[in-house]
């Protein structure tokens, strides 16, 4: 085991009462009693990945694909709320069971502010540090509001009778559920009744919708939701910027809240959501809560749907601009040399968590930067991507870097012959797009459909992103005066 991993193990404390499970090259932090876990990984790249594991005890019988759900919307949500993470939920697909919505797991990828790689030395040694802390208190809390987080065969009742998907309630409700979810069901869903819990359940076979019913989950929801004074109405939907997390729900998802809860509209033409219900944005979903009922809709909503929908308010309204987009701290030059830039997105990569190597391939003739970067990078599951049982979710892909230095924002038209062949010229499994500017809204949804066409990692620096990272390098900075530079 590496000399980080070992640090990372002295800082778990006694009285926390957590165990500590070694192997090699990872370690695993929690509560023999719990459905989560803390676990740390080395990288092919020597960094340390961090992620939570959740996985239902084996105290509760039958299918626990409700347990492994709610358990990581509940740990999600206290993180968000705790302003310690916007974490992305990862399916990890059932190995046993040929039912396409059973869960065997769930990963919880820390997505903003800081990320799944430590960085190295004392930052990433406290950040470690920190989530153990943290786990500590969302068990205490947990243990406090829930009856199933913590389980013995006692409190299960009788666990030959704890799970039935044929009880006549489960059926009854989960009809009056299809009914109001309409075209978005199929014969494949999954539902159940768990009386230790406490609660009715419904999951849709995508994964895209999963219902609960039950008051005491909704009360301790209620607990962790979004401010309304977050609240920032874009185009599309609202934007979520308080405590340094960048989120969006769309109102398409309100839409489909509205319905599950019985109501003609009232979230989706709210002026504050946040208000009328309670509301935990995540990085791949949006958890919404109202009387009995909870509900975990799929959409883009971290750092991947809110620069887009961010883009739409900045093209609408100068107003919201200056809301948004605080004067920058930084001046770059009217006319930014390509070749210069390129180079200090090449340094500002070498210094990204999870980069191995960086290498410049292509032609350096055109006067945009138009040579290409490629890279080998450690990145996490995209949205919507399931894992299987047993498969580590850090993964080091090839990816191909464009820089594009512009003073307007870069069109599809800029990108040369295309995304989906320069992945097929270069053999690599990602693409990245950094602008000194910003890229167009028809960009960012190529970039998605690119994604959402091939198992392809895709993402974007513009100039926002660059220059939060040369608030971290103060160092680069100074290397490239001639492009960029503090403002006077």
């Amino acid at each position: 085991m590496s000399e980080v991993l070992d640090k990372i193990e002295e800082l778990v404390d006694d009285e926390t009462g957590f165990e500590v499970q070694k192997t090699s090259r990872r370690i695993r932090v929690g509560l023999p009693c719990s459905p989560l876990s803390l676990i740390f990984e080395e990288t092919p790249s020597d960094d340390v990945f961090m992620a939570l594991h959740c996985s239902a005890l084996r105290n509760f019988n039958g299918d626990r694909t409700d347990l492994h759900d709610v358990c990581s919307w509940l740990a999600a949500s206290f993180l968000r709320w705790l302003g310690v993470t916007s974490a992305a939920l990862i399916d990890i697909e059932h190995p046993a069971t040929m039912i396409p919505a059973e869960l065997s797991g769930r990963y919880l990828i820390p997505a903003q502010p800081e990320g799944y790689v430590l960085a190295p030395g004392d930052v990433g040694l406290g950040l470690a540090g920190d989530m153990i802390r943290y786990l500590a208190l969302f068990e205490h809390a947990a243990h406090t509001h829930t009856t199933f987080w913590h389980p013995t065969f006692e409190s299960a009742l009788e666990p030959d009778h704890d799970y039935d998907a044929e009880r006549s309630e489960a059926d009854d409700w989960a009809q009056d559920l299809v009914s109001q979810l309409g075209d978005r069901v199929s014969r494949d869903d999954i539902y159940t009744q768990r009386p230790s819990a406490g609660w009715l359940y419904y999951r849709t076979t995508d994964g895209a919708i999963a219902v609960v019913e039950s008051k005491k989950l909704v009360d301790f929801l209620e607990l962790l939701g979004a401010d309304p004074n977050e609240e920032i109405a874009g185009v599309n939907g609202f934007l979520y910027t308080g405590k340094g997390f960048d989120n969006f729900i769309p109102r398409d998802a309100l839409k489909i809240a509205d319905r599950i809860f019985g109501q003609d509209g009232a979230l989706a033409t709210s002026s504050r959501p946040a208000a009328d219900a309670t509301v935990i944005p995540l990085e791949n979903g949006v958890i919404l809560a109202k009387n009995h009922r909870a509900v975990l809709l799929r959409h883009d909503t971290g750092a991947g749907g809110f620069p887009r929908e961010r883009s739409l308010v900045l093209e609408r309204n100068r107003l919201e601009q200056e809301r948004l987009f605080p004067p920058s701290e930084f001046t770059w030059t009217d006319e930014v040399d390509g070749g210069r830039f390129e180079r200090l997105i090449y340094d500002l990569l070498e210094c990204e968590p999870g980069v191995r190597e960086v290498r410049t391939i292509g032609s350096s003739r055109e006067g945009d930067g138009g040579r290409d970067l490629v890279v080998s990078w450690v990145t996490p599951p995209m949205p919507g991507e399931a894992i299987s049982q047993g498969v580590t979710p850090a993964r080091e892909r090839r990816i191909i870097i464009q820089c594009k230095a512009r003073k307007r924002s870069v069109g599809r038209s800029d990108l040369g012959g295309g995304i989906l062949d320069t992945l097929f010229i270069y053999h690599a499994e990602g693409y990245f797009l950094a602008t000194s500017s910003q890229p167009a809204v028809a960009v960012i949804d190529l970039l998605e459909e690119v994604r959402r066409r091939g198992d392809y990692f895709t993402g974007w620096w513009g100039r926002t992103e660059i220059e939060k990272r040369l608030r971290r390098n103060p160092q680069i900075l100074k290397r490239y005066a001639d492009i960029v530079r503090p403002a006077q």
